[in-house]
């Protein structure tokens, strides 16, 4: 089995040699541990183009070969660029986009991390598919391929031939998934177990952090977030809210999910959560009392509000995010 991985200018460099690691890891080591070899040997590129000419770098190696036409990959991987770069890797490395789109003719499986998403969307292959890539910048992902279904939720999207995972450091459990997809459970397991790797999560909820929605030239509804964010632990009429400022209240849900993305619920609801995520990492309150400070009085609906935007429990998040010397056994 060939794996490629690229390694442009600007690329993240442990997400070009961390991915080479796990699959090399995997071929010294899964002999070793169970006795009995791998259902096909394992072969690791690094694939560089410069003026027009490719190479290949064998992994173990220092010494560069003149890549062939004829040179045909089982996988592709495609690393994640530093973001300040995304714009000028994407106009700089169009050969490269092209021999992706080559190689996946030929029968290549093609992956990418985090940003390496925009590498990947250039190519086309995404269009009318889901992916996903870091949330951080999944609004410009989606604003710059909108024939791409951006599942910014999501920390693995799996589109057949295609993959995409999420932040940059995600590609260790992303690895262990490729290995169960290309070559088998009982590898993957093995690989898990071998490198102390965890096996995928489903969700990037957990790690993503609700940023203001203020870009944007409706005034009016400015002041209506900030008044929602200054006061979200109060009780909030949305048609008193529309009323003085002028505005009937279907213009007004209008209006605001025009300007933010979210109906007026939506928005207090996220600024509420946000809140609570705030507390459930820096204080010792019961979930009780993080619900009633975030302005809920329904405990059992905080919790599924709460669920349904981070995809883990509130006691489950305090237990993962809650300074190392307050996590307690919180009250039920």
């Amino acid at each position: 089995m060939r794996i490629a991985i690229l390694d442009y200018k600007d690329a993240v460099p442990t997400c070009v040699t961390g991915p080479a690691d796990i699959w090399g890891g995997l071929k010294r080591m899964y002999p070793l541990v169970t006795g009995k070899p791998l259902k096909e040997d394992i072969g690791i590129d690094f694939i560089t183009e410069a003026d027009g000419q490719f190479t290949r770098r064998p992994m173990g190696s220092s010494e560069a070969q003149q890549l062939s036409p004829r040179d045909r990959y089982r996988l592709i991987i495609i690393p994640a660029m530093r973001y300040d770069k995304i714009d000028e890797v994407i106009g700089r490395e169009g050969r490269l986009i092209a021999w992706l789109k080559q190689q996946r003719h030929k029968g290549a499986d093609l992956a990418s991390i985090c940003v390496g998403a925009f590498l990947l969307a250039e190519t086309g292959l995404l269009n009318g598919k889901k992916a996903t890539t870091n949330w951080l910048f999944a609004d410009r992902f989606q604003q710059r391929y909108p024939a791409i279904s951006v599942q910014d939720d999501k920390i693995i999207v799996d589109e057949g031939a295609v993959y995409s995972c999420g932040g940059a450091f995600s590609f260790t459990t992303f690895m262990i998934y490729l290995i169960e997809k290309l070559i088998g459970h009982q590898e993957a397991v093995m690989a898990s177990k071998i490198l102390m790797i965890n096996t995928h999560e489903d969700s990037q909820l957990a790690f993503s952090v609700f940023r203001f929605q203020h870009d944007h030239v409706d005034d009016p509804i400015k002041k209506i977030q900030q008044f929602i964010e200054a006061n979200y632990q109060e009780a909030i009429i949305l048609e008193k809210l529309a009323g003085d400022h002028h505005m009937s209240v279907r213009n007004f849900i209008r209006r605001f999910r025009q300007a933010t993305g979210n109906t007026p619920l939506e928005y207090l609801q996220r600024v509420r959560i946000e809140a609570a995520k705030k507390l459930l990492e820096n204080t010792r309150e019961s979930i009780e009392n993080v619900a009633l400070q975030c302005g809920y009085e329904d405990i059992s609906f905080f919790r599924k509000v709460f669920r349904r935007q981070v995809d883990m429990s509130p006691k489950e998040y305090h237990l993962k995010y809650g300074k190392l010397s307050e996590r307690q056994k919180l009250k039920a």
